[in-house]
């Protein structure tokens, strides 16, 4: 059984949290670090758009600025997420593409679809009854509820997947942060975010945060068939994650980009 590292749930602003997914991928390409997945949280909340879009068009950048969020691009895919403090656990997986395919996850769909059963398996040995389901890209569902989303960036035959596992959810506060699509009021999609998207706390009588990702943990290794390891961050990793920092995420260059 491979063995892989694990990183421990802990809370970093919105910079650094890209950042360090960014420079465990280097990491792991240039076999400086192991396969690693990681979970994590956000402080303050942020606001974060996927690499190919407008800053302008998806985030209320004023907005963000008087409450103290952040504001960053990632360099997934995916659309724009509002990653409330509070509201949600984050995780991120690094591996080369070889190992997905040598579970049978031979193209995108597959290896987004071993991901997230992952997840589901995780869940499920929590006490929950998560589906999978499409929305743009795989995502899972509580009875029929969107609570978690992925995205990708596959970079010299490795794979960053990132996703959110929403905890509770602001319909409100999150279409304060983020705009509305042209045409479209902020009530409805308020209300369409009500309608469409859950917290998982909504389903559990109590939380209980470490015996969550306990569990998480072992939905990853069970499903993935690996042995994950309790590790940290290497020297290369937060050197690069600093100058990642500096010269990348918190630089307006990148942040607006396709402006």
């Amino acid at each position: 059984m491979t063995e892989w590292r694990f990183l421990s749930l802990e809370m970093r602003d919105g910079f650094w949290n890209m950042a360090l997914d960014e420079a465990i991928l280097q990491a792991v390409i240039e076999k400086k670090s192991p396969n690693t997945i990681r979970v994590y949280k956000w402080n303050p909340s942020t606001a974060s758009i996927g690499r190919n879009q407008s800053l302008s068009d998806e985030v209320d950048r004023e907005f963000c600025e008087k409450r103290g969020f952040n504001v960053v691009r990632r360099i997934t895919g995916g659309g724009a997420v509002f990653h409330e403090k509070e509201g949600e656990v984050t995780y991120s997986i690094v591996c080369p593409l070889a190992f997905l395919q040598s579970l049978n996850a031979n193209n995108v769909l597959e290896q987004y679809e071993i991901i997230t059963q992952s997840i589901v398996k995780g869940l499920t040995l929590y006490g929950l009854k998560p589906e999978k389901g499409i929305i743009h890209c795989p995502a899972l569902f509580l009875e029929g509820k969107k609570f978690s989303g992925n995205a990708q960036i596959r970079r010299k035959g490795h794979l960053l997947q990132h996703g959110t596992i929403l905890l509770k959810v602001n319909p409100e506060l999150m279409y304060s942060v983020l705009k509305t699509p042209p045409n479209v009021s902020k009530s409805r999609m308020v209300r369409s975010v009500k309608a469409k998207c859950i917290g998982i706390k909504e389903k559990l009588i109590e939380f209980a945060e470490d015996q969550f990702i306990r569990s998480l943990k072992r939905g990853f290794e069970t499903i993935l068939k690996i042995r994950l390891k309790q590790g940290k961050f290497s020297k290369f990793e937060l050197t690069l994650a600093k100058q990642l920092v500096e010269r990348k995420y918190q630089n307006e260059l990148w942040l607006k980009k396709y402006e």
